[in-house]
């Protein structure tokens, strides 16, 4: 990541309010979009596994529909589920707290853990390794 925004700027997004004494916090969904865009600006995409990974992106550059894989990323394929680089997945982290996978991993119907968080996980937003 090259660039994080202040919580301030994010902040400014928000309505926060004070329900029974608890701060609560709305915003309207355009609100939320430009938030997380202007977190994930930040994020380093890789262009050419990006490519590589979602032919179509590469297809829509050619043709002059989409600049380029970080704009796209940005703009869309974010919120389209798509990574913006390969994740390497901890498999003893991600089998241990993914008891569902690790039985599916054993039983031979994934691969591995890697293979389930690329096909499945991380957009069910598993983390892929330990905080």
């Amino acid at each position: 990541m090259k660039y994080l925004p202040p919580f301030e700027a994010v902040e400014s997004l928000l309505t926060i309010s004070t329900v029974k004494g608890e701060r609560m916090v709305s915003c309207t969904y355009e609100n939320m979009v430009q938030m997380l865009r202007r977190i994930i600006i930040g994020v380093e995409v890789d262009e050419a596994w990006y490519l590589e990974t979602y032919p179509d992106i590469a297809e829509a550059i050619e043709k002059g529909v989409v600049k380029s894989a970080r704009l796209h990323f940005v703009n869309d394929g974010y919120f389209e589920g798509r990574l913006p680089f390969p994740i390497q997945v901890d498999e003893r982290y991600y089998l241990a707290t993914n008891a569902g996978v690790a039985d599916y991993v054993r039983k031979g119907m994934l691969t591995s853990g890697q293979q389930h968080f690329e096909d499945n996980g991380y957009k069910e937003g598993r983390l892929p390794f330990g905080l």
